[in-house]
């Protein structure tokens, strides 16, 4: 979002404040919505204002007649396109954090087959390769991928302790998947109730040891997954990955608002398949859309952390458990880039470059 367009959405907030501030509870002696608090917030994005209301200062009789007050109202000032009445974003995890764990990162992303696991895959690699100490958990419990992307077989033991399991190890990432839990070829059926339980176990009978962040691969879309994960501990945001067209934008979107409905932060979108370039004479073809997370960015403010085009050096690397992240150079600095734009948001440096200096 530019500054034009943020001083813009600033000027239609405060119009909107002044508007909601005549509405009064009960007769017009009684308390504004506003001062009383029942108006928690007004956001405008993109010409749909946003009105999050404190449902805990709001008559549950009176919600949806308040609702159809405000609709008009707010539609009726100029630049507002749409009124949106939600209750405020709320967390429902049951924890604030894990013992050990400085931060929980989920990564998402509209729709499958956007190379999100891809992703979240190399980006821990190259955060170890900085001196981090990363975990990864593959929570795509219908296709866990971890196994097949870090060249990683076998099943998850017990520690040496014998109270937990103990997650496997590869380029200096601990990992742990349901692909370690399950034959190869058996289907894992899990909804509601087993989600539930058998999620929160990922983060709580594995021996993660102290861990600067631990990087949540996510299944596409939305999900009991996404709402068990969400409720097993306060995450520290999700990135979300996309394709550059519209139907992932759209789906994009969806994921986007259920986790700002509970509370949890978007730090940044990765546009991955931004163009593929010919070998042979170097032209570009937008195979996959063009600029729809720029787009997103510019109407959310969600910065845009980069933009991958699809290369064929990764998807190989993929299928043959060869991260290129491993790699200073070529693709692989390109997640190195990745890795140094959420160094601020995770408080640390980039280790091994103070080590080198």
């Amino acid at each position: 979002m530019s500054v034009a367009e943020q001083d813009q959405a600033f000027v239609l907030e405060d119009q909107i404040l002044a508007c909601l501030s005549e509405i009064h509870v009960g007769d017009e002696s009684g308390p504004d919505i506003v001062s009383c608090g029942q108006v928690y917030d007004v956001v405008v994005t993109d010409g749909a204002a946003r009105i999050l209301l404190d449902m805990d200062r709001v008559d549950s009789e009176h919600e949806n007649a308040l609702a159809e007050l405000i609709t008009p109202l707010v539609e009726s000032i100029p630049g507002v396109e749409r009124a949106v009445i939600k209750p405020r974003p709320r967390s429902i995890a049951r924890r604030s954090s894990i013992p050990g764990i400085r931060h929980v990162i989920g990564v998402h992303s509209g729709k499958g087959g956007v190379g999100k696991s891809t992703i979240t895959v190399n980006l821990a690699v190259s955060l170890a390769r900085k001196g981090l100490r990363v975990g990864l958990l593959d929570a795509d419990v219908y296709g866990p991928s971890a196994p097949t992307l870090l060249g990683l077989k076998g099943r998850a033991e017990i520690n040496d302790r014998g109270d937990r399991i103990a997650p496997m190890q590869a380029h200096g990432v601990k990992v742990m998947s349901l692909g370690f839990l399950l034959p190869p070829d058996q289907a894992l059926i899990w909804r509601g109730s087993l989600v539930d339980e058998g999620l929160p176990q990922l983060f709580d009978d594995i021996d993660w040891g102290e861990l600067d962040v631990l990087l949540v691969d996510l299944p596409p879309g939305t999900s009991d997954v996404h709402l068990s994960v969400a409720q097993s501990v306060q995450l520290s945001g999700i990135l979300t990955v996309t394709a550059p067209g519209q139907l992932s934008i759209d789906d994009v979107r969806r994921g986007l608002e259920m986790f700002a409905d509970l509370a949890v932060p978007c730090l940044g979108l990765i546009e991955n398949m931004a163009g593929v370039v010919c070998n042979h004479c170097q032209h570009k073809t937008d195979l996959f859309g063009q600029g729809g997370a720029q787009e997103l960015s510019i109407k959310t403010g969600i910065p845009l952390l980069c933009r991958l085009p699809f290369i064929p050096v990764l998807a190989m690397g993929s299928d043959n458990g060869l991260p290129v992240a491993t790699e200073d150079f070529g693709t692989g600095a390109m997640f190195h880039k990745l890795a140094d734009s959420l160094l601020p948001t995770l408080g640390v440096t980039d280790r091994m470059e103070v080590s080198n200096d």
